[in-house]
């Protein structure tokens, strides 16, 4: 049989601990600091999940590159891929949903695989190489292809009045000059330029070839001819 302490035997005991300086706390009393730490443990791990959860949350799906993309190239449908990341507020990626309104348009920057794609890295090219030129031709209907885009290939070719009789003559063709399209001007809306029906379009060439293509185009004598790019 188990017996509970007299009143005695209790006074005995705190006794003993007043006279060796012993102080013994209540059971309760030693496992507070450990209920508060683990009370604090669950708030942190609380915290940190509501932060994760908040970063998936914010995950936006944007355009990325499928695979290289060399400047001047028109982005195409295979070019692209739609990712899903948290997106930093300073980059800007183009959405997924603009997808329609990217294809078609050229590359201003090489571009790799896997980068985002955003609005500074389409446009006409940026930057041009040693040995290069960017010329600009008013061009009427009939002397560059229906949809012609920015970013196509073309040869430029020189005319006269009297070409075909040059050519039959001395059984050469007209001389030709290869460019891509950098950009292109529609018809304006009134005035002159929309009389004449001119568009203009931008060429980026050698720029030994410079000079000769726009003599041509201001005196009404180049004609653009589309060709396959490089590699297709």
């Amino acid at each position: 049989m188990r017996t509970s302490p007299t009143p005695s035997s209790r006074t005995a005991t705190t006794a003993v601990e007043a006279r060796d300086g012993l102080r013994v706390a209540p059971a309760g009393r030693r496992s507070l600091p450990w209920v508060l730490a683990g009370l604090l443990l669950v708030v942190v791990c609380a915290l940190a999940f509501a932060v994760a959860s908040s970063r998936l949350g914010q995950r936006q799906a944007v355009l990325a590159i499928a695979h290289t993309v060399p400047a001047g190239h028109v982005v195409d449908h295979s070019d692209l891929a739609v990712v899903r990341v948290s997106v930093d507020p300073g980059l800007r990626p183009i959405a997924a949903s603009a997808h329609a309104t990217v294809v078609g348009r050229p590359a201003a920057v090489p571009l790799l695989p896997g980068t985002l794609l955003t609005e500074a890295a389409l446009g006409p090219p940026s930057a041009l190489r040693a040995g290069e030129a960017v010329v600009g031709l008013a061009l009427k209907p009939g002397q560059f292809p229906p949809g012609l885009v920015a970013g196509a290939r073309v040869l430029a070719a020189e005319t006269s009045p009297d070409a075909d009789t040059a050519v039959a003559a001395t059984g050469n063709s007209p001389r030709t000059y290869r460019a891509v399209v950098v950009g292109i001007t529609e018809p304006a809306a009134e005035g002159a330029a929309a009389e004449a029906g001119e568009a203009v379009v931008s060429l980026k060439l050698a720029a030994a070839d410079g000079p000769r293509v726009a003599a041509a185009g201001a005196a009404g004598r180049a004609v653009l001819v589309l060709v396959a790019s490089e590699g297709s």
